[in-house]
């Protein structure tokens, strides 16, 4: 009896340890990973544009991998960051292209700016790196012979689109524009698409006053463009390339006595424009700053600004919405692919559509002005400080004759 109790023992761990062994052959592997380059000024003046773009990214890699991340050719990933500072450096933006590139394997990489975008695409273009910048800041970034950059800020046009709109309606006595902007090689990009603007919306474009990058004494730059006698000032890529200074110029304009409307395309740091220009000062501010919490914005950018504030604790610039709505579509658009060749995805993901979160179809567009269509669809949402305090009360009109082409 010990000796059959024994082998029944025997057999029955056998069989147990079979079951297991089957059990766990039956069991999915785990997820590869596939690996996102998030290389973006994380230090310097644009370290805050840099940050909230980081913030984003992350955030639709979370969500895709909330998704159970991406499938391709029958393969599960979960999407992995690897984040690099900038420092918005063109060898700095290179050299860290390279190493994740050359050393990391990725097929993708977001979040380069200004110089440091013009460094990492001369690594990213070459080796069919999918690559997301913020717009192209100069004429040679883009077309057709640079098929994987994609801009995510849409055209700078776009831009002056939404503040022309909006003075043209809201101030129809105010004619004359002058705009102040930062001696950068993205200057002339800046100049020419308000010169665009100022012309669709019968506006009086006089001339740019340019200003070395870094400055903080606007006062002489001021007098030279305040005896224009301008109605308007724009601020150009000031926001942009010159983070809180922007504001700074914004208090010195009012200090020096100019009470016509001040427009500002590119807007500095979250609570820059509070902190530094006092309340009285704050009023006919034409910016393209959203208050999200206002009706007339899509409940989609609302929702992913609310838990932006919930996860980071802190206020989203525009570039958040920006970066979201293209880099979780690409994440969405690679879970349908059948191929890690990143020249199919280019090809694909050019002519993708999707539900964005501005309220409309998002594509890419630009040919007209670009030879490629790889330019975003913003949002136009337009916002003026009134009394010292930023109002969303208008969408512009967005000119897409201009973007996509007169159809036949």
């Amino acid at each position: 009896m010990r000796k059959q109790a024994a082998l029944i023992q025997a057999a029955v761990i056998v069989i147990l340890g079979l079951a297991a062994g089957w059990a766990y052959a039956q069991k999915p592997a785990p997820p590869k990973t596939l690996e996102v380059g998030i290389a973006t000024p994380l230090t310097g003046p644009a370290a805050h544009i840099g940050m909230n773009m980081k913030n984003a990214l992350l955030m639709a890699i979370e969500d895709q991998n909330a998704q159970g991340g991406v499938q391709i050719a029958g393969e599960k990933y979960l999407l992995t960051p690897i984040i690099l500072d900038t420092k918005k450096d063109a060898a700095v933006g290179k050299a860290v292209a390279e190493q994740l590139v050359y050393d990391k394997k990725v097929k993708v990489i977001a979040g380069p700016f200004i110089d440091d975008s013009i460094g990492a695409q001369s690594v990213t273009e070459p080796n069919k790196i999918i690559a997301f910048f913020v717009t192209p800041y100069t004429p040679n970034m883009t077309g057709p012979n640079k098929p994987c950059s994609f801009f995510v800020n849409g055209l700078i046009p776009q831009l002056f689109s939404v503040g022309a709109a909006y003075i043209e309606k809201f101030y129809p006595k105010a004619k004359k524009v002058v705009s102040m902007v930062p001696d950068l090689p993205d200057a002339g990009l800046f100049v020419n698409s308000s010169q665009m603007m100022c012309k669709m919306h019968g506006l009086e474009w006089l001339s740019a006053e340019k200003f070395p990058f870094g400055t903080t004494d606007f006062s002489p730059f001021i007098t030279r463009a305040l005896a224009k006698s301008p109605d308007i000032i724009d601020t150009s890529s000031t926001g942009g390339d010159m983070g809180g200074l922007c504001a700074q110029l914004i208090k010195q304009l009012r200090q020096a006595g100019f009470n016509g409307v001040i427009w500002v395309p590119a807007q500095p740091p979250p609570g820059a424009t509070e902190e530094v220009v006092p309340e009285n000062y704050r009023t006919r501010i034409v910016t393209i700053d959203i208050d999200w919490e206002s009706p007339i914005v899509n409940e989609a950018y609302r929702d992913l600004c609310r838990r932006y504030v919930k996860k980071y604790n802190s206020t989203p610039i525009g570039i958040v919405g920006l970066m979201y709505n293209a880099a979780k579509p690409f994440f969405e658009f690679l879970n349908t692919q059948n191929t890690l060749d990143t020249t199919k995805w280019m090809e694909g993901f050019a002519n993708y559509r999707w539900k964005g979160i501005f309220g409309h179809e998002s594509f890419w567009v630009g040919k007209p002005m670009y030879g490629i269509n790889r330019m975003a669809i913003r949002g136009s949402w337009a916002s003026e400080y009134i009394n010292g305090k930023l109002e969303t009360k208008w969408e512009a009109p967005i000119p897409m004759d201009l973007f996509v082409g007169k159809s036949k």
